[in-house]
């Protein structure tokens, strides 16, 4: 937005188009393999239901598996402003919170959340991606942390919870691929942070 008018400036309006394009291209490529099967699915066939060519597909996503999975949307201001600053609560507690809302907000303004479901139920071959996803999430995390806590990125400390904290998303994920009752992935999460939770105050020793 120009401060001057509130008008979106040009940078925004094209931030927009590629955000659509992206989202466009990702919706084709999760219902063309919805219907036919990953294996049976060709990035020129995505490319031609998406009229857009293969260099352009390629200048959003690497693969025709990353073009199937949602993109997650960047948590927003004010979530990571309130991890960064709430010390009524422990990091890895504050850490779940976030994450719930990133997930929560992603799935609220994308379609494609229920689809991929579906679709890496079918098609278990993409969980290599997905991990490769939730790998590079564990460096922002733990950039994350290190803020919070006054640390480097590097720290053992920032290491530890950001890789403690993936493990337990990688929990969610795999458990929200194989249900059936129809909880939301945001839910999984809160779950499995809950329950390392519980553990915890359970084997804690006694003062």
């Amino acid at each position: 937005m120009t401060a001057a008018t509130g008008r979106p400036n040009g940078n925004d309006s094209a931030d927009d188009r590629r955000r659509e394009l992206r989202e466009t291209i990702s919706a084709v490529a999760l219902d063309l393999v919805l219907e036919r099967g990953l294996d049976a699915v060709t990035v020129d066939e995505i490319s031609r239901a998406s009229n857009v060519s293969r260099r352009t597909f390629f200048n959003y996503f690497p693969s025709k598996v990353a073009a199937c999975i949602p993109e997650m949307i960047p948590a927003q201001d004010e979530a990571i402003e309130q991890f960064l600053t709430d010390f009524s609560v422990p990091t890895m507690t504050a850490l779940s919170r976030l994450l719930w809302l990133q997930v929560s907000n992603a799935r609220r303004q994308s379609s494609a959340f229920d689809k991929f479901h579906d679709m890496w139920r079918r098609e278990p071959g993409i969980r290599s991606e997905v991990h490769e996803i939730l790998d590079r999430a564990e460096e922002r995390v733990a950039a994350l942390v290190a803020r919070r806590e006054g640390r480097s990125p590097g720290s053992a400390d920032a290491v530890t919870v950001a890789a403690a904290s993936i493990a337990i998303l990688r929990v969610a994920v795999e458990r929200w691929r194989t249900d059936q009752s129809g909880a939301k992935l945001e839910h999984r999460i809160q779950e499995a942070f809950e329950a390392i939770a519980r553990s915890v105050t359970l084997d804690a020793p006694d003062d």
